[in-house]
């Protein structure tokens, strides 16, 4: 009975000590989350100098296992702290984040040492359904950007996750704090980041990409609007693997953000309206860690699939703009960023250009369809591009959907004097196809005619273009119209059709059976206010003008 009265007390008394020391771990723990969440919110509002605060909701904190959740957090900036500092000469962030997320879970932190001061190091990081919105506070004047792990400081400084997992998220970034629109959003987007480490080797590490071994991304929507304003490109998917090197968006959009009067009363002139949609584009062999280091970007392969591209000028309502176009080498030549894409191929393409002329009533047309393309070494690196080795286009298209046309283009694109050259064929068509953009635009029929064939190759530079063009061709008349947006003559142009299909035009090439065909010339003076696209359509217009006896009336 003595011998069970003890081994009672024994057991009482270690329960009692179990109850104890689960009691005082609890009120430990209690008080240690209280500790640490303040210690936590404090540290934040401190490092940022008032400027950011940060809310946590529901912590939970197992200290011995390094587990953190909390239910909900906020990370709020203050914009007039911001402002304050600023005016103060303090230095501050170029860059503010506001944050706000469900629930958040941390497995595997070393909270103990994360309290000491020491580095983050944590398993695992989950965010649900966070909303982020960065907000420029002031421009970029640097010309050299310091790698990420030279700029931060403090416990962030050195730290590593072996995963994070981003569920559902929203990303939003805008130019200004009062802003009325994001700049750029991405909604609905999942992000996987598998042994992120923010260090020196990590970044240096040649099968990383922003210090991780891979991230992956889906995202549903994403938007990003243009520095012009006027228009907004969209996506209804993207996604992203830097370990497979590989980069896919969904039905991409190019929306203007209003209509065509608009636009150009908005920039008081003429303007190009256009909207465009693209069925697939596919980047493969993206090299993302020499864009993580330098900001090089380097791809193998691009694929465009079914692009379609829908273009309006109008010069009758509108004056015509007289600004300075760039040539492709300008463009090149002008980006900082080190670029090389092997080869771009264009699958399905489709283009419409629409032109409204002063006294015509409606619009001329023209459409390029079943557009195929190949561009080769497109690059701005000067041990990739040269005279030797240039950028090359090679396309294929229908005219109106009727007559085969295909161009190779030659750019050596660092060359100072912008030179290139521009070689092509036509095949048999009806010229009286092209009537649908000649009558409203040029108030110039095509009558009858029937064209064999038609090559043409010239040298370009920035100054003016060169070449010859032979077209095969019979029976062309012209009809000269009156101004008035319909196909009828008045008298007087009636006549001087009749004077320049009897005396000017050369109605054939070659004149009679057995003759050898005429080589027209191409001599075309660049107008520096035209496009690319304007400049070899003179060098066309300039040879077959040429052929036909018209020398030297390309702008006509």
């Amino acid at each position: 009975m003595i011998r069970n009265n003890a081994k009672a007390k024994a057991w009482l008394k270690a329960v009692c000590w179990t109850v104890g020391i689960a009691l005082l771990l609890f009120t430990g723990l209690f008080f240690f989350t209280n500790w640490l969440e303040n210690k936590i919110e404090t540290m934040v509002y401190q490092e940022s100098d008032g400027v950011n605060k940060l809310q946590l909701y529901g912590l939970h904190v197992s200290p011995f296992l390094g587990s953190v959740s909390v239910d909900s957090l906020s990370l709020t900036p203050d914009y007039e702290r911001w402002q304050q500092l600023q005016n103060t000469d303090t230095k501050t962030s170029r860059m503010l984040i506001d944050i706000h997320t469900k629930k958040t879970k941390l497995r595997g932190l070393n909270t103990i040492g994360l309290v000491m001061g020491k580095s983050v190091k944590l398993d695992k990081l989950v965010l649900q359904q966070p909303e982020i919105l960065f907000t420029v506070m002031r421009q970029d004047i640097t010309e050299q950007h310091k790698p990420l792990h030279e700029t931060v400081k403090g416990v962030v400084e050195g730290v590593q996750i072996n995963e994070i997992d981003i569920d559902n998220a929203t990303l939003r970034f805008r130019n200004k704090a009062d802003a009325a629109e994001s700049t750029f959003a991405i909604k609905q987007f999942n992000l996987t980041v598998d042994d992120f480490k923010l260090d020196k080797r990590s970044f240096r590490a040649k099968d990383r990409a922003y210090y991780a071994n891979n991230i992956q991304m889906e995202a549903a929507q994403v938007s990003y609007l243009l520095p012009s304003g006027g228009y907004r490109i969209t996506t209804d998917s993207i996604k992203l693997n830097t370990s497979k090197r590989t980069l896919l968006a969904n039905n991409l959009k190019l929306v203007p953000q209003g209509a065509p009067n608009e636009l150009a009363r908005e920039k008081g002139k003429s303007i190009t309206y256009n909207k465009a949609q693209i069925q697939r584009v596919a980047f493969t062999d993206l090299d993302y860690p020499a864009h993580s280091r330098n900001n090089n970007f380097i791809a193998k392969h691009l694929l465009i699939v079914n692009p379609n591209l829908s273009a309006f000028k109008d010069k009758k309502n509108f004056p015509d703009e007289n600004e300075q176009k760039p040539l492709p080498h300008e463009m090149v030549q002008s980006v900082s960023t080190k670029f090389l894409i092997d080869t771009i191929d264009v699958k399905g393409g489709f283009i419409r250009y629409a032109e409204l002329v002063p006294k015509a009533e409606k619009p001329g047309y023209i459409t390029f369809q079943e557009l195929n393309v190949t561009i080769t070494n497109l690059s701005n690196i000067p041990a990739q591009i040269s005279l030797e080795h240039p950028a090359v286009i090679q396309a294929n298209t229908m005219v109106m959907g009727k007559s085969s046309l295909q161009i190779e283009v030659r750019l050596p694109l660092l060359n100072k004097n912008y030179y290139h050259t521009l070689s092509g064929r036509l095949g048999e068509t009806n010229p009286e196809i092209l009537n649908k953009i000649l009558e409203p635009t040029s108030f110039i029929s095509i009558k009858s005619g029937h064209i064999s064939e038609a090559t043409f190759e010239a040298e370009l530079t920035k100054q003016h273009a060169r070449g010859s063009m032979k077209v095969i061709y019979s029976n062309f008349k012209i009809d000269l119209l009156s101004k008035e947006g319909d196909t009828e003559q008045s008298l007087g142009k009636e006549i001087l059709s009749k004077v320049a299909n009897l005396v000017a035009i050369k109605s054939s090439n070659p004149d009679d059976k057995g003759e050898a065909p005429r080589t027209g010339e191409i001599t075309v003076d660049r107008n520096s206010t035209k496009s690319v696209f304007n400049y070899w359509k003179d060098c066309l217009a300039s040879g077959f003008l040429s052929s036909a006896g018209l020398d030297n009336k390309a702008e006509k």
